[in-house]
C-alpha cells in the first residue's frame, strides 16, 4: 500500500523553466531575444521598460561585436553634450534637436547596462563611470538650457540656471556620500535597491512615503521623456523652474535620508557600545 506524501510536499505540473530550449537555428534567435528581453534591471519602472523595448534590436546586434559597455556610456555622454550645444544656439528647431539627442543619450544609458549584463561585464568601475557620466550629462544639458533661455528671457533664466547647477552639484555630493555609507566598495550597484527597501520599510514616515512616489522623476531614463514633452510644447521655461526647485529639494531630502538611514543607526550602536563599556 502506497503512503501519502508529507503535508509539506507539493508537486506542480504547471511550473515551467523560464527559458528557451535551443534545438535549432530558429531557437537560437528566440533565445537571443529572450535574453535581451530579460537583461533589464528588476527595479526598472514603466519608463525604463519602454526605453528597453526601443533598445532591444540594438543590444542584440551589439552582443555580436566587441563593443564594450563603457564605450557606449561615453558615447551617450558625447551625444548629450552635442545636444547641449544645439540648445545653447537658441530657436525652437535647435531646442527640439537638443531634446531628441538627450533622449537618445538616455537610450545609451539603458543599452550599456543591458549589454554589461548580457556579456557579464558588470563591475564596480562601470557603475562608478556610469554615475560620473550621468552627472556630467546633467550639467552639460542644464548649462545648455540656461544659455539658450537666457537669450530669450534674460537674467531670469540665468538665475534659475545657476540655482539648478548648484542644486545638481550638491545632490551629486550628498548622494555620493550616501552611496559610500550604504554599500560595499565593490558593490555600488546595490545602492538604488537598498535605498528603495529602506524607504519602503519606513513608509510610515511622511518624507519617505512622498519620496518613494516622486523619486523616479530624477532618473535620467524618465527625465528624457519629460524634457522632450516640455520642449515640443514650448514649456522649457517651466521645465527650468521645476528642475531648479527639484534639484535643491533632492539634495535636502538626500541629506535627510543619509542621517535617518545611515548615520543615526551607527550613532545608536556606538551609544549602546559605550553603555556596555561603562557597565
Amino acid at each position: 500500500m502506497r503512503k501519502a506524501p508529507p503535508a509539506d510536499f507539493r508537486v506542480s505540473l504547471s511550473n515551467r523553466a523560464d527559458g528557451v530550449p535551443v534545438i535549432s537555428q530558429a531557437a537560437i534567435r528566440m533565445a537571443e531575444r529572450f535574453l535581451v528581453a530579460k537583461s533589464g534591471k528588476p527595479l526598472g519602472g514603466i519608463y525604463s521598460k519602454f526605453n528597453r523595448r526601443l533598445c532591444r534590436p540594438t543590444v542584440r546586434l551589439l552582443t555580436h561585436t566587441s563593443v564594450t559597455p563603457n564605450v557606449l556610456t561615453f558615447t551617450g555622454l558625447l551625444v548629450a553634450i552635442l545636444g547641449g550645444l544645439f540648445f545653447a544656439r537658441g530657436s525652437y528647431i535647435n531646442y527640439v534637436a537638443f531634446a531628441l539627442l538627450f533622449f537618445v543619450s538616455g537610450l545609451f544609458d539603458e543599452i550599456d547596462g543591458m549589454l554589461a549584463r548580457l556579456k557579464f561585464r558588470e563591475s564596480s568601475f562601470g557603475t562608478w563611470f556610469e554615475g560620473l557620466v550621468d552627472n556630467v550629462t546633467y550639467l552639460a544639458i542644464f548649462a545648455g538650457i540656461t544659455v539658450g533661455l537666457q537669450h530669450q528671457y534674460g537674467r531670469w533664466a540665468l538665475k534659475f540656471g545657476i540655482a539648478l547647477t548648484v542644486g545638481c552639484v550638491l545632490s551629486v555630493l550628498v548622494i555620493s556620500v550616501q552611496r559610500k555609507l550604504s554599500t560595499a566598495p565593490d558593490r555600488p550597484h546595490e545602492y538604488a535597491g537598498k535605498l528603495n527597501r529602506l524607504m519602503e520599510s519606513d513608509s510610515s514616515n511622511l518624507v519617505s512615503k512622498i519620496a518613494r512616489q516622486v523619486h523616479i522623476f530624477v532618473k535620467k531614463g524618465v527625465l528624457v521623456h519629460y524634457l522632450l514633452i516640455f520642449t515640443l510644447m514650448g514649456g522649457l521655461p517651466l521645465f527650468l523652474w521645476l528642475a531648479a526647485v527639484g534639484s535643491n529639494i533632492t539634495w535636502i531630502v538626500a541629506l535627510y535620508f543619509t542621517r535617518r538611514f545611515f548615520l543615526r543607526p551607527s550613532l545608536e550602536v556606538a551609544a549602546a557600545n559605550n553603555v556596555q563599556t561603562a557597565a
